[in-house]
């Protein structure tokens, strides 16, 4: 099982070797959320995610591979920089992998536990309040056809749009970054989702992007989702950037998902932010060349 202190260990070995560190803020419970930086600073970025869903830490450990496999492999073409953020949720995670023991306060404890129904929270997804940070984007905000309006352990949208520390995090440093394409990695059922409400040229790029990860890792391009609210959702709507949802690990397997399977999720995503990043990458340019880098917008 992969931790939050597994997570800042890997940091330090990152750090030590060295690659950038840093963080993109911290968590309701005042925890950091770190960062990895792999490749050029050269305005063209790319942001992998993992573990925005507690329950989904198996994710954290993916995106930490994913940067040791391009820090551990120099010789690999990399046509821009990647921000890796293992760990959105690290309170969640937390609470999901040891209970209610490491929250301070008794009332948020009480709350927790309340909510829960019991102490076994290895199938919480949520933030430690109870917020499910996944649909607390600005992004068609509250319409999910799985949204609920109370602390849960999953689909509760929050008071209004970036109400949870975590989310708010992401945001502005997505913001900062500007990135030109986001891999959001989710746990399970190998599928992928890139739609958002695009048109024209944009859903036929987006949706051209996602068969070429299909092809890549194998799993299924799904075109239609009644989930509004999430990262990638935010990030089509508001920068008109290809953004994705991958879920990572066969379907046959039930929540808490086995760490058996990380080898063959790892090989089946390897080089994928790579590829992807370069790819976007190289037809961006392609389209200033042509003159035609507004079309896009």
């Amino acid at each position: 099982m992969f931790r939050y202190s597994d997570l800042l260990y890997e940091m330090q070995l990152f750090c030590r070797n060295g690659v950038e560190t840093g963080n993109i803020g911290n968590s309701e419970l005042g925890q950091q959320i770190p960062y990895i930086f792999v490749g050029k600073k050269n305005c063209n970025y790319m942001i992998v995610q993992g573990a925005i869903h507690a329950r989904e830490h198996l994710t954290a450990l993916l995106v930490v591979n994913l940067a040791k496999h391009l820090v551990k492999n120099p010789q690999l073409s990399l046509l821009g920089g990647i921000y890796f953020v293992p760990m959105v949720n690290p309170d969640g995670v937390r609470l999901c992998q040891e209970g209610v023991g490491f929250v301070g306060d008794k009332q948020r404890k009480s709350n927790l536990l309340a909510i829960n129904g019991n102490s076994d929270f290895s199938l919480w997804k949520a933030n430690v309040d109870g917020v499910d940070l996944n649909v607390n984007f600005d992004a068609r905000w509250g319409e999910g056809a799985e949204n609920c309006f109370c602390k849960s352990s999953q689909n509760y949208v929050g008071k209004y749009p970036f109400s949870a520390r975590e989310t708010r995090a992401l945001a502005e440093f997505t913001c900062k970054i500007k990135p030109c394409v986001t891999l959001s990695y989710h746990l399970k059922g190998e599928e992928i989702y890139w739609e958002f409400g695009q048109t024209s040229h944009r859903r036929y790029r987006d949706k051209r992007y996602a068969q070429a990860i299909s092809n890549y890792t194998g799993y299924k391009v799904v075109s239609l989702s009644d989930s509004v609210g999430g990262y990638k959702d935010w990030c089509v709507e508001k920068f008109h950037i290809p953004s994705f949802t991958v879920e990572v690990g066969n379907d046959k397997f039930a929540h808490p998902f086995p760490y058996s399977q990380f080898n063959v999720i790892f090989q089946q995503n390897a080089d994928l932010p790579r590829r992807l990043l370069n790819t976007v990458v190289s037809d961006n340019e392609k389209l200033k060349e042509a003159g035609l880098a507004d079309v896009l917008r």
